[in-house]
């Protein structure tokens, strides 16, 4: 089976996933407008490379992408994201085509979007009338793309329930499949006593999306009311940072450099692995989108998760169980909550949560289970087409 994964070469979940794909057996091409990464293999850039590619960029290059595919014998097509990928290879006509969704591929155009502020496309920009103008219109373009694009699609896949709900909503008659996003486990898994970890991780981003803002605000508060127990990183990961996080970050700086650390640029696997070990618990509040590479390996190396309550942490996650949530998600509540942690870290207990998240992790989070899982299923989903196709032409 010849497998076309079709979305921006750079993106950290299309190269595991591919990579994995290829592990348990596929051939892989990968299929993208940006400049040819080093690390992806065969790669083809449809017309001239461009770093920034726009909406016109893709629509300009429909035509080219299936005679692409068509070229290289391609089985499936397997865009990651909906929008722009999916989007593209729908209006190029090419089928079949197996699209992978995550958060921000339904949230932002869903019946209760967040609001504009912290909108996915507006996430690292300041808000400009023109900016939430084009946010506004897509919502109110997009659903009728999505439902037809689902609807076209051999399979959908998404990476948690509530995805798999929202895709539900847009096109109700669809096989869906819900993987969660796995991870590439160590070789070799070591790990400090949960009594011996300080280090907080806010490793999602530095976006309002993730509410960067409000962890800032509230590691603030609680190193002025006395904390000192916890430190906080804050990484940027690969997403713009924006101003306002840049700002209070900087100033946490500049009054904490012993407890408070911002890692603005990409850090590798080596150092990411550093800081999990190193890691009493880890922050993800994002607005929708709640699970992710980060959830999972902070799970795995026994971090505990302190986490909002929106449907996708609810869904594999319990207060007191396995995580910690905060509710409702302001910076007075967390400041709080990290006092209240304190005590939990500080007693000679075994923590409750370690190997509670360490075995679901593996049970139900291991990348190459399921890569395997989706090329057996995509197997079956493309005999069943054929025989289907094969009935409408008799």
């Amino acid at each position: 089976m010849k497998i076309a994964i079709v979305g921006p070469p750079r993106d950290l979940h299309l190269q595991r996933w591919g990579k994995a794909l290829e592990t348990a057996g596929a051939q892989i091409v990968y299929v993208g407008v940006e400049p040819p990464p080093v690390e992806l293999s065969p790669y083809e850039c449809i017309g001239p490379p461009t770093p920034h590619p726009t909406w016109i960029t893709f629509w300009m290059r429909r035509h080219l992408l299936k005679t692409v595919l068509e070229k290289h014998n391609v089985t499936v097509a397997h865009p990651i994201h909906l929008t722009p990928s999916a989007l593209w290879v729908w209006a190029s006509g090419f089928r079949p085509y197996i699209p992978f969704a995550m958060g921000a591929d339904l949230f932002e155009y869903s019946p209760s979007p967040p609001p504009l502020k912290r909108s996915w496309t507006l996430q690292s920009r300041n808000p400009s009338l023109w900016g939430g103008a084009t946010v506004h219109l897509r919502r109110l373009l997009y659903p009728a793309l999505l439902q037809k694009i689902l609807r076209d699609s051999l399979l959908a896949v998404g990476d948690n329930y509530e995805i798999c709900f929202m895709k539900k909503f847009f096109e109700k008659e669809k096989k869906y499949i819900e993987l969660p996003t796995g991870i590439v486990f160590p070789s070799e898994e070591s790990f400090l006593p949960a009594g011996s970890r300080r280090l907080l991780l806010a490793p999602r981003g530095a976006t309002l999306l993730y509410q960067a803002d409000i962890i800032l605000e509230a590691f603030q508060k609680y190193l002025q009311a006395g904390g000192a127990f916890f430190s906080l990183s804050l990484l940027a990961g690969p997403y713009p940072i924006h101003p306002t996080i840049k700002a209070k970050a900087a100033h946490l700086k500049k009054h904490y450099p012993d407890l408070f650390f911002f890692l603005e640029k990409k850090i590798s696997y080596i150092e990411m692995k550093s800081l999990w070990k190193q890691a009493a618990a880890f922050i993800s509040a994002p607005v929708y989108d709640g699970y992710s590479y980060a959830v999972a390996e902070g799970r795995l190396y026994g971090a505990l998760p302190i986490v909002n309550s929106i449907p996708a942490h609810r869904e594999i996650l319990t207060h007191g169980y396995n995580a910690w949530f905060v509710e409702p998600f302001s910076s007075d509540k967390l400041a709080e909550t990290l006092f209240s942690l304190e005590s939990l870290f500080q007693n000679n207990t075994a923590p409750f949560w370690e190997e509670r998240n360490r075995r679901w992790i593996h049970r139900f989070s291991d990348l190459q289970t399921n890569a395997t899982l989706f090329l057996q299923h995509t197997e079956a989903a493309l005999h069943h087409n054929k025989l289907y196709l094969h009935r409408q032409t008799k």
